[in-house]
């Protein structure tokens, strides 16, 4: 478990060192030597997981880690939200001028605590961190660097299911969006592709398992496909998870021209939709190579992207991206109230306050959804 979670928080934190968000705080050194470190750690996090039954030594190492791990996961976390807001704020800025207010806000002298307090709590950790990766010395571990060691596992795989009765807030972006697909589509000889565009956290994902799953777009479509795709934009991946959504079966491992037969034969001459989930990918070719195999279909199919960048749905897009909105204040609460409370919070002020007070901090984005 601790190669799993250190893999993870390694790959968050070398997203923020890409992004250059360690560059705006100030922390692009504290966060390279954290990247540093932990990838020494992670290369024998296997062979330490294997031992630690047999040696009680290895096993208080790999807690002593976990601990720390559990202390950078706090920080890494109000890192994201902080740089989220950033990104939030440098996309909503329509001129130049707006946009590179936004973005180096942060160095605006309100921000300085922010700055030197993850700094000191970054220092702390890499101390730590440092000691534990020296003492790994003296138990001899074997080091693996296969790369699925140099993969990012992604913390998060989605699914069409949603319960409806713990939205909230997102009705009319719905129904705008169901309006053009089972309406305005079907004027297109083309295949539509709609973008759903916001920040982490801020509910693209809900939006559009409320969509899949709507009683109009059920009536309307003889398959729909549901693919999460994160950071992994391998075609022959997404051919695959594509027939094994639409037939509800697991695809063998066949070579590229088979795969792309089988799912042909599934979507010609039908009305389908393709919701792509948390797409990443800027290169073009890649995602013409996919479309390519999938606009087969009759008109008014349709493909729904949701994501981070709005790089992504000026090259996949086919109409106007839906830039989605924070929610208002009092959606934000409902569904703090329903996930922290049970919708009780009556029989709790005081705990009820703070809460109100933590749903101001989130500014109208869906950080519940992690809770």
């Amino acid at each position: 478990m601790a190669e799993a979670v250190v893999t993870v928080m390694l790959g968050n934190l070398n997203s923020l060192i890409q992004k250059r968000f360690g560059l705006v705080w100030g922390l692009n050194k504290e966060m390279e030597k954290l990247s540093s470190i932990l990838s020494t750690i992670c290369a024998v996090l296997e062979d330490a997981e294997e031992r630690q039954l047999r040696e009680r030594a290895i096993k208080n190492w790999l807690q002593k880690l976990k601990d720390v791990a559990g202390e950078l996961d706090d920080i890494l976390d109000e890192c994201l939200m902080e740089a989220s807001l950033l990104e939030y704020k440098r996309q909503s800025s329509r001129s130049t001028q707006k946009v590179r207010a936004s973005f180096f806000s942060c160095f605006n002298p309100k921000n300085t605590p922010f700055r030197f307090r993850i700094a000191k709590r970054m220092q702390d950790v890499s101390d730590r961190l440092d000691a534990i990766a020296n003492e790994r010395m003296k138990f001899h571990l074997r080091e693996v660097v296969q790369g699925r060691h140099l993969q990012v596992i992604d913390k998060r795989q989605t699914g069409s299911i949603v319960d409806e009765k713990h939205v909230y807030g997102r009705e009319e972006d719905k129904d705008k969006i169901v309006e053009f697909l089972v309406d305005n589509s079907r004027s297109s000889k083309d295949l539509s592709v709609y973008p759903i565009v916001g920040m982490g956290g801020m509910g693209k994902t809900t939006l559009a398992q409320l969509v899949y799953n709507d009683e109009r777009v059920r009536r309307h479509f003889e398959i729909k496909i549901w693919v999460c795709v994160s950071e992994d934009f391998d075609v022959k991946r997404l051919i695959k998870a594509m027939i094994e959504s639409a037939s509800g079966n697991a695809c063998d491992a066949l070579d590229m021209d088979p795969l792309q037969k089988r799912l042909q034969k599934m979507l010609e001459r039908k009305k389908f939709l393709i919701v792509l989930d948390d797409v990443w990918n800027e290169d073009q070719e890649q995602w013409e190579g996919l479309r390519n195999v999938v606009a087969c279909g009759l008109n008014g199919s349709s493909i729904v992207v949701t994501t981070r960048l709005k790089k992504v749905a000026l090259i996949m897009g086919t109409i106007p991206m839906h830039q989605l909105s924070v929610l208002s204040e009092d959606d934000c609460w409902s569904l703090f109230n329903q996930r922290a409370f049970g919708n009780e919070s009556e029989e709790r002020p005081n705990l009820a306050k703070i809460g109100k007070e933590s749903v101001k901090k989130c500014k109208g984005i869906h950080w519940l959804q992690r809770l």
